[in-house]
């Protein structure tokens, strides 16, 4: 690996952390967890950034061979989570329930897991964006078990960043109120509309299909 390994984990560090974004996670989490009670919410950010991580993890190890393997690019990923998320964006906009708990324990029909593994764990936390970022500074690791390490472990301080993030939402939410909540959610579901519309676009121009 050419680069210093102090520039490598910055660099690193950098890319993952503005991919995975756990600011904007942390309000996409208050919003799409706004009717559950506490305990609910933990488990559920617990489980999300578990999902996430065991998700970028595998990416980080095996993303090259894994896509390759199953012929999937990465404009495919762009394009594919883009969607995906286009539909939670809408959802949030109009105030849909994307997986809101409705028994005792907080937990929803098909089960408390759904909305930590979708849309929470991907492609919010571990979207395109960060799957590609975790690939490409694999890739640039080439394979040494000093790099790839210091990679595994940038990772998972960003991780535990996220999940700090996710816990403290709630705390968040409070401050604002419910009418503030409700004007920050509209907000980010209008970005998040924009921000996958920005995903889509780039697969599309990734793949290469617009000079064909």
């Amino acid at each position: 690996m050419p680069q210093p390994l102090s520039e490598f984990v910055l660099a690193s560090f950098a890319a993952f952390f503005v991919t995975v974004n756990p600011i904007q996670s942390a309000a996409l989490f208050a919003a799409l967890t706004s009717t559950g009670d506490p305990a609910w919410r933990g488990r559920t950010a617990m489980k999300s950034v578990a999902v996430a991580t065991g998700l970028l993890f595998t990416f980080a190890l095996f993303g090259d061979d894994l896509l390759r393997f199953i012929g999937i690019s990465l404009a495919g990923v762009r394009v594919g989570g883009g969607i995906l998320l286009l539909l939670v964006s809408i959802d949030i906009v109009f105030g849909r329930s994307i997986a809101q708990p409705s028994g005792p324990g907080g937990s929803t029909s098909t089960g408390a897991g759904d909305i930590a593994v979708f849309p929470l764990a991907t492609p919010i936390i571990a979207g395109p964006g960060a799957i590609t970022a975790v690939t490409v500074r694999a890739s640039e690791a080439d394979n040494a078990v000093v790099a790839t390490g210091l990679l595994l472990i940038v990772l998972g301080v960003v991780m535990l960043l996220t999940l700090g993030a996710l816990l403290a939402a709630a705390t968040i939410q409070r401050w604002l109120g419910d009418t503030g909540m409700s004007v920050v959610i509209r907000v980010l579901g209008i970005l998040l509309t924009a921000l996958s519309a920005e995903m889509i676009l780039r697969g599309l121009k990734d793949s290469g299909i617009f000079l064909r």
